[in-house]
C-alpha cells in the first residue's frame, strides 16, 4: 500500500474522531449536528478514495468510485446546512422543508452516479494507479458542487457582517479552512479532473482535512474546554489512531473484519469516554455557578434578615411605647365611666346608663388588648420578667374557674374542675400563669354554645398537666399547627366572637415556653369540641427566684 493511501486512511480516521468530538460536546446543538455530518461525509470521501486506489477488480473500483462521488456531494449539502445554523444561537434549527431542499438533490446525484455513462464512463488502470473516465454529466456535477460551496460562503459572509467580534473571529477560522479546501480540493478534484488529469485526486481529502480542523476549532473555541477534556480527547484520538493503524496492517479478509470491528468499538468507546468527561465537567461548572448564586443569595438573605431584625425591634419598641401611651387614657376613661355608673356625679337616666355601660365594656376590652400588646412586646424584646416560685397550680386553677361561674350560668353551660389530689407544686409565675389559664377558659366559654367545659389537672412524670376540654365549635385539623401564632384565629371563630385578636393563645405559648413548659391543642374537627393543654415542670428549691 502506497504512503499516500496511509495518509488518506489517517485523515479519514481523524475526521471521524473530530465528528464524534464535536457531536458529543453538544448533541442538541444544530451547529454541532450539521458540522458532524460534514466531517462524517469528509471521512467517508477520503476512505472511498483510498479504497478506490487500492481496488484491483472492476466491480470494487466502480463501487468506491460511486461512493466518493456521492459523499463529496453530501459534504457540500452538509456545509450549506451548517452555514444556515451557525451563529451565536446553538439551538437554531431549520424546518424540514429547508432541510429537504438542501439534501434532496443528492437523490438525483445518487441516481446519476449509478447510471452508466452519466458521471462514470469507464475505469482504467494506469501505471500510476486507477483512473475514472468521466461521463458527460460530471460538468453539471461540478457546477452543482461549486454552487453549494458558494452559497454557504455567502451565508457565512452575511453573518460575519452582522455578527459581533467573537462571531467574526469564528467565521475567519472557517474561511481559512474553506480557502484551503477551495484552493487545493477544487483544483485537484474538480478542475484537474475536468481537464482530464486524475493523477492528483488523492490530494482533495488532505485539503478537506484543513477545513475540518479549522471549523472544529471555530466551534469549540467558545466552549472553554478544560485540560481534563482536552487530555481525554487526545487520548481518545490516539487510541483510535492506533486501532486504525492495526486495521491497515491486516493481511487477509478475516483479519481485516476482526480489526475493523475492533476499530469501530474503539471509536464508540472513545466517544462515550469523551461524553462522560464532558458531562462531569458540565456538572462541575453548573455546581460552581450554583454555588456562586447560593453565596450571593446567602449574603442577600443575611442582609435582609438583619433588616428584618431591626424592623422587628423597632416594631416591638413602637408597640411598647404605644401601649404605654394608650393605657393611661384608657384607664382614666374606665375609671370615670365606673364612677358615673356608680352615681358619683349624680343620677343617670336609663339611656345614659346603657350607653355608659357599653363604653365601660369597650374600655375593658381595649385595656385587655393593650395589656396583651404590652406583654408580647416585652417578651419579644426580652424585657418581661418572670417571678418563678413553687406554686400550687390547683389553687390558682380553682380560683380562675370560680371567676367564670357567673358567666357560664348566663350561657347555660357547665364548667367543672377535676384536679388530682395532693399534686406537688410547679415552678411558675403565679400572676402570669393565672392569665394563661384565664385566657384558655375564656376561649372555651366564648366558643361553647351548649354542653360543658371540664378543667383538669394531673401529674405526668416530672410535670403537672393542665387541660380544658369543651364541647364547643371545634377546630379544623389544618388550623391546629398555627393556632398559637400571633394574630391567628381558627376558621369560623370570627362568626362566633368578633372581638378576638388572636393574641391570647400566642401570649399563653410565650409564657409557658419561657417557664420551661409546653402548650398544645387537640380537636377532632368542626363541632366536635376542643381540648387545650399545657404542662409545667415540678418546682425545685433553686427555682424560687426572679429570672429575666
Amino acid at each position: 500500500m502506497d504512503f499516500k493511501d496511509y495518509i488518506l486512511f489517517l485523515v479519514s480516521a481523524v475526521d471521524i474522531v473530530m465528528c464524534l468530538i464535536i457531536f458529543v460536546h453538544n448533541p442538541r446543538s444544530a451547529v454541532n449536528v450539521a458540522f458532524s455530518l460534514t466531517a462524517l461525509w469528509a471521512a467517508l470521501w477520503g476512505f472511498g478514495l483510498a479504497m478506490f486506489r487500492l481496488s484491483s477488480d472492476f466491480s470494487s473500483q466502480l463501487f468506491w468510485n460511486r461512493e466518493f462521488i456521492l459523499t463529496a456531494a453530501l459534504i457540500g449539502s452538509s456545509f450549506l446546512h451548517f452555514s444556515f445554523v451557525f451563529g451565536k444561537n446553538d439551538t437554531l434549527k431549520l424546518n424540514w422543508k429547508k432541510l429537504f431542499l438542501i439534501y434532496c438533490p443528492n437523490i438525483i446525484i445518487f441516481l446519476t452516479v449509478i447510471t452508466p455513462g452519466v458521471l462514470i464512463k469507464d475505469i482504467l488502470v494506469r501505471d500510476w494507479g486507477n483512473e475514472s473516465i468521466l461521463g458527460w454529466g460530471y460538468i453539471y456535477y461540478g457546477i452543482y458542487f461549486t454552487a453549494l460551496w458558494l452559497w454557504a460562503s455567502i451565508n457565512l459572509l452575511r453573518k460575519y457582517k452582522r455578527g459581533d467580534q467573537f462571531l467574526k473571529t469564528q467565521i475567519k477560522y472557517i474561511y481559512i479552512g474553506v480557502g484551503i479546501s477551495i484552493i487545493f480540493g477544487a483544483t485537484f478534484n474538480l478542475v484537474f479532473i475536468l481537464l482530464g488529469n486524475y493523477r492528483y485526486v488523492w490530494l482533495g481529502p488532505y485539503a478537506m482535512f484543513g477545513f475540518i480542523v479549522a471549523t472544529s476549532y471555530a466551534i469549540i473555541k467558545h466552549q472553554l474546554l478544560n485540560i481534563k477534556v482536552i487530555t481525554t480527547e487526545i487520548f481518545a484520538v490516539s487510541l483510535s489512531f492506533v486501532s486504525f493503524t492495526e486495521l491497515l496492517r491486516s493481511k487477509d479478509t478475516i483479519e481485516f473484519v476482526s480489526r475493523f470491528s475492533l476499530f469501530i468499538s474503539t471509536l464508540i468507546f472513545a466517544a462515550l469516554l469523551i461524553h462522560s468527561v464532558l458531562r462531569e465537567v458540565k456538572r462541575r461548572e453548573e455546581m460552581e455557578v450554583l454555588t456562586k448564586k447560593l453565596r450571593k443569595t446567602s449574603k442577600k438573605l443575611a442582609a435582609a434578615n438583619k433588616e428584618l431584625e431591626r424592623l422587628d425591634e423597632a416594631k416591638s419598641e413602637f408597640l411598647s411605647i404605644a401601649s404605654h401611651q394608650l393605657r393611661t387614657p384608657l384607664t382614666t376613661v374606665k375609671g370615670y365611666t365606673s364612677m358615673m355608673l356608680e352615681g358619683s356625679f349624680g343620677k343617670l337616666s336609663k339611656i345614659m346608663r346603657d350607653g355608659l355601660q357599653k363604653v365601660y365594656i369597650s374600655g375593658e376590652r381595649l385595656i385587655s388588648l393593650v395589656d396583651d400588646l404590652l406583654n408580647i412586646s416585652r417578651i419579644e424584646a426580652g424585657r418581661l420578667e418572670f417571678n418563678i416560685l413553687p406554686v400550687d397550680l390547683a389553687k390558682i386553677a380553682e380560683e380562675t374557674v370560680s371567676d367564670f361561674q357567673q358567666k357560664v350560668k348566663e350561657k347555660k353551660i357547665k364548667l367543672e374542675f377535676y384536679p388530682e389530689p395532693n399534686l406537688p407544686p410547679v415552678a411558675t409565675d403565679p400572676q402570669k400563669i393565672k392569665e394563661v389559664i384565664s385566657n384558655i377558659i375564656d376561649n372555651s366559654v366564648k366558643y361553647t354554645m351548649k354542653g360543658e367545659i371540664i378543667v383538669g389537672l394531673h401529674q405526668e412524670s416530672r410535670s403537672i398537666v393542665f387541660s380544658c376540654q369543651d364541647t364547643g365549635i371545634g377546630i379544623d385539623p389544618e388550623d391546629l399547627p398555627r393556632l398559637f401564632e400571633k394574630f391567628v384565629r381558627g376558621k369560623g371563630m370570627m362568626q362566633v366572637y368578633t372581638e378576638g385578636t388572636g393574641l391570647g393563645l400566642y401570649f399563653a405559648r410565650m409564657v409557658i415556653e419561657n417557664m420551661g413548659g409546653r402548650i398544645w391543642a387537640e380537636s377532632e374537627g368542626k363541632n366536635k369540641g376542643s381540648k387545650f393543654s399545657f404542662s409545667l415542670p415540678l418546682a425545685d428549691k433553686g427555682q424560687a427566684k426572679k429570672v429575666g
